[in-house]
């Protein structure tokens, strides 16, 4: 289905973004704030992280997070919000005919958070908890994701990920928490998004009599990004007996969202181990049967971006299974696509952005996401990125793989019971830069 969006920018700044469609019966808005773990200082890693968990937890007009969350789902509803490293984003998704209650809660919990001296002593507990499922008995992370995003970031490695530990946890107070939402939310730091069965006038206009209101004349954030991915080879080997599989993650630096050469990032991504029948799964997975699961993703950010690889195996079997994964990355890297593969993702991106139109909550996702990070002057829509990967071609493909598949400019992180010998086969697998990360 081809569509327009529509876009408006209120009085105070705010930009607020609309796709109709009446054909469908969930009505669709997200707030996207820029704020996240890129822009927090040394020592409050974990904040807006924290700021999520507190924004739903009762506004004026609805106390408690039982009353938030019974307001939406008493009409079929759900609400929630998140954390991305460059965005706090809190969406609500409800039938059609309730979008004025729905957004009502939203817009609520959004403008008068009460941030109660009890609920943020409680949350931390909550918190600590989340964040000991990815913590060992020395709290020492295990998770490789997280640690690979320290390796591409940080020229002082961490393990903190998004949410920080429990040392700078138990130093929230309401105040911080206070200051990080009045640093942020700041109109013309914001987006909305608006997609389903919706009459987006309408709609503005409920949203300029709320959100219109915020004030504009207060200093806008200063987004201070942690250093953007080193460009050299590094490493992190983690033994710990807390999982029972070695989970290995290698990151390839690569494209921003809005670099030209994003979308052939997104289609190596896909045709190397984006689906059942892609390379690394077929290989890996069903020819050597070395793993239960192999994946590889692009992964976006405003000014930078990377190729991640994820594998999880058995002690015995992970050896041969990096082996495995190398030598598929770099035959791929090396032999480039085939017109078979070139076709099949094409028509998986024709038939994909056709299906996004039909999912108002990744439709909303997408116009906002680019609009946070980009401020461009036109977005482009689902269909135009599948009209501009059409043009990809096998020898374009070949430029951008030479560029991004660089062992030279990858990171590694394998956490689990990991033997010296199986990370001694590792290390002259992947010859990297290993960093050690003094304990917490």
């Amino acid at each position: 289905m081809q569509f327009e969006y529509k876009k408006r920018h209120l009085d105070n700044g705010l930009c607020v973004i609309g796709v109709e469609n009446r054909a469908l019966h969930l009505f669709a808005a997200s707030v996207r704030v820029h704020a996240g773990p890129r822009f927090e200082p040394q020592g409050q890693t974990g904040l807006t992280h924290f700021l999520e968990h507190m924004i739903l937890q009762g506004s004026r007009g609805f106390p408690t997070s039982r009353d938030v969350l019974r307001a939406v789902e008493a009409v079929g509803g759900v609400i929630d919000a998140c954390t991305h490293p460059e965005a706090l984003e809190l969406y609500v998704g409800v039938h059609r005919k309730h979008w004025r209650r729905g957004l009502e809660v939203l817009i609520d919990s959004l403008l008068n958070p009460l941030f109660d001296e009890k609920e943020v002593e409680q949350e931390k507990h909550i918190v600590t908890q989340e964040l000991a499922e990815t913590r060992d008995e020395r709290g020492r992370s295990i998770c490789a994701g997280e640690l690979v995003y320290s390796l591409m970031f940080k020229e002082e490695v961490d393990e903190l990920g998004a949410r920080g530990s429990k040392e700078i946890i138990d130093g929230f107070t309401r105040g911080l928490v206070v200051g990080q939402y009045e640093q942020f939310l700041h109109p013309r730091n914001m987006v909305v998004s608006l997609a389903g069965g919706l009459d987006f006038d309408e709609v503005l206009e409920k949203l300029a009599a709320t959100l219109g209101a915020m004030p504009a004349d207060k200093p806008l954030p200063h987004l201070r990004r942690c250093e953007v991915a080193r460009r050299r080879a590094r490493a992190i080997y983690r033994a710990t007996e807390r999982t029972p599989v070695v989970d290995m993650e290698l990151s390839y630096s690569g494209f921003g969202l809005g670099d030209e050469r994003f979308g052939a990032m997104v289609a190596a991504a896909h045709i190397l181990g984006g689906g059942l029948s892609s390379r690394l799964f077929t290989r890996v997975r069903e020819e050597l049967g070395l793993v239960y699961d192999v994946t590889s993703v692009a992964m976006t950010y405003s000014d930078t971006g990377s190729l991640n690889v994820m594998l999880s195996s058995d002690a015995a079997s992970l050896v041969q299974a990096a082996e495995a994964v190398r030598g598929v990355i770099r035959e791929f890297r090396d032999a480039g696509v085939s017109d078979d593969e070139m076709e099949r993702y094409k028509e998986n991106v024709r038939c994909g952005m056709d299906i996004m139109c039909d999912r108002p909550q990744h439709l909303a996702e997408w116009l906002g996401n680019q609009e946070l990070l980009l401020r461009p002057e036109h977005l482009m829509t689902p269909h135009e990125f599948a009209a501009k990967q059409e043009g990809l071609t096998k020898e374009r493909m070949a430029e951008v793989l030479a560029e991004l598949l660089k062992d030279s400019e990858s990171n590694l992180a394998v956490v689990g019971p990991l033997g010296k010998r199986e990370a001694n086969e590792l290390r002259k697998l992947f010859p990297a830069e290993e960093v050690e990360i003094s304990d917490r």
